[in-house]
């Protein structure tokens, strides 16, 4: 262990403060910390639902979720505001002028002048969401599931990227608690993605695989088809001519402050067709 990681290690536990809509990614994220000993507060608003389903891992580890006060924020602490539309509320904006914050959204490209108050502003992209719910859901990802319901892998070809990021909601969680375990934040806009590319045509055939295996499962009707193991994803030699031309966003601030809680720095886990399954299941339940 390093020097740097070992004095991290030996400091007090922040409280870490949450705004914003955090049903979905933010729920995760609030377990997380929990499990991690992390002392949490929420709004007020949400602190019941919050409480409620996170009911029995809270008996289990003796811990609590508690009411955000505004006189109780700390100089050491973190608040974290969760805004798939880089919306802001009044509060998240009062709170960052008395310790760092985190800002994490979605579609952003571009830091806006209006958002330069926040310490750093994690910009998700290509999120596999393993919950049902409206916040950091992945449009993309929902059409590629209609056309496998529908067996039409040609109709989605001319609206949707040719490429992807893809990243499991759990990799992004283990991310944002790295981010809260830093010495300091991160300045500006931090890019959080997955490191291999994924084509359109791959991301379906895996998708559409695990959506009839799933419905056959849940039938009872498989098939020789459905039993048959499927090719490693995107193995190969690819010509010259199929090698998309692009940018993956750039990972280096995020893999730089991740170095400080971890030997790997960034490097996302779960392997794509673990998040297809998670998100799956939250679609189909």
């Amino acid at each position: 262990m390093s020097n740097d990681r070992l004095a991290s290690s030996m400091e007090p536990v922040r409280t870490i403060h949450l705004t914003g809509r955090l049903e979905g990614l933010g729920d995760d994220f609030v377990t997380k910390l929990i499990h991690n000993g992390f002392a949490v507060t929420i709004e007020q608003e949400q602190l019941a639902r919050i409480r409620n389903k996170l009911e029995l891992e809270l008996a289990h580890l003796s811990a609590d979720i508690n009411e955000l006060k505004r006189n109780e924020i700390d100089l050491n602490d973190i608040v974290i505001h969760f805004s798939p539309n880089y919306e802001v509320s009044d509060l998240f904006v009062d709170i960052t002028k008395s310790c760092p914050s985190i800002m994490v959204t979605k579609g952003l490209n571009s830091q806006p002048k209006a958002l330069e108050f926040a310490d750093t502003i994690v910009e998700v992209y290509d999120l596999i969401p393993s919950a049902s719910c409206e916040n950091f859901q992945s449009n993309n990802l929902d059409q590629i599931l209609q056309s496998c319901h529908l067996e039409d892998k040609v109709e989605f070809h001319s609206d949707l990227p040719a490429r992807y990021w893809w990243l499991s909601q759990q990799d992004a969680i283990s991310g944002l608690v790295g981010l809260v375990t830093c010495h300091s934040l991160p300045k500006g806009v931090v890019p959080m993605c997955g490191r291999r590319e994924w084509s359109l045509s791959d991301t379906f055939d895996q998708l559409s695989m695990l959506y009839h295996r799933t419905l056959a499962g849940a039938s009872g009707q498989f098939s020789l088809n459905h039993l048959e193991p499927s090719p490693v994803i995107g193995a190969g030699v690819k010509p010259v001519a199929d090698v998309l031309v692009g940018k993956r966003p750039d990972l280096t601030n995020l893999h730089e402050a991740m170095l400080e809680s971890s030997d790997a720095g960034w490097r996302p886990m779960v392997p794509l067709r673990t998040a297809l399954m998670y998100y799956l299941a939250s679609k189909l339940e």
